[in-house]
């Protein structure tokens, strides 16, 4: 691994590990510093200009956040459908897709609070 390297890990109360992100820092040149700017910037422009465009936070959650709710549900003795339908009823939707980022993330925590309990 390149000695630039730096790791991030996320990890439950008791120490098990969720995520690890590995960050790295690459050098670039003069002319793909301007581009990568260049781009930027007519990205962030196309994202405020279109009247639907939502924040990190809006977009629906992951498959990884997903996944973790399931995890956490079926150590606590319910999985499948009958998962499925908890989460709709905890999170109040026809279905999960309708979940955002920010929602999901919050009843991660509220779960694992309840765990912990």
């Amino acid at each position: 691994m390149d000695k630039n390297a730096r790791c991030i890990e996320v990890r439950t109360a008791d120490g098990t590990l969720i995520l690890s992100l590995y960050l790295t820092e690459k050098q670039m040149g003069r002319d793909n510093r301007q581009s990568t700017a260049a781009n930027k910037n007519q990205k962030s422009g196309q994202q405020n200009n279109s009247e639907n465009s939502r924040s990190s936070n809006d977009d629906g959650m992951t498959d990884a956040q997903k996944r973790y709710l399931f995890r956490i549900l079926a150590e606590q003795g319910t999985e499948g459908d009958d998962a499925h339908e908890y989460l709709k009823e905890l999170f109040k939707v026809e279905g999960l897709n309708e979940v955002t980022k920010f929602e999901a993330s919050r009843m991660i925590e509220q779960l694992l609070e309840k765990v912990e309990r």
